[in-house]
C-alpha cells in the first residue's frame, strides 16, 4: 500500500495528486495490488499529511493564478465628500476618548 501512495504521489504534481484523491483512484489501486494477499473492501483514504513541502517555483505559482502584476498597488482616488463623510461618522462613534 505504501508503495502505491508514493509511486502515485511521485509521478505527478499536487494540482493532479489532489484530483486523485478527490476521484478516489489511488484507493482503486491499492484495492487491486491487495487482491492477492488479502481482499481488502471499501479503501479509503481519510486524512493526508505531507510530509516534505514541495519546491516552490513561482513561474508555475504565475501560471495557475495569472499575471497580475498590472492592477497590483494601484491607488484609487475618493472624491472629498466620502472622506470627509467618514471622518464625521468616526468622531461621532468614538466613545473612548473626549474627541
Amino acid at each position: 500500500m505504501c508503495e502505491t501512495m508514493v509511486n502515485q504521489a511521485c509521478s505527478c504534481d499536487l494540482k493532479q495528486l489532489v484530483a486523485k484523491f478527490i476521484l478516489e483512484s489511488i484507493d482503486k489501486e491499492i484495492e487491486k495490488a491487495t487482491t492477492g494477499i488479502y481482499p481488502l473492501q471499501n479503501v479509503y483514504m481519510w486524512k493526508v499529511k505531507i510530509l516534505k513541502s514541495p519546491k516552490f517555483d513561482l513561474g508555475k505559482l504565475m501560471e495557475v493564478h495569472g499575471d497580475y502584476s498590472e492592477d497590483v498597488g494601484v491607488k484609487l482616488e475618493r472624491p472629498a465628500d466620502e472622506i470627509m463623510a467618514e471622518g464625521e461618522a468616526a468622531k461621532v462613534d468614538c466613545r473612548c476618548c473626549s474627541c
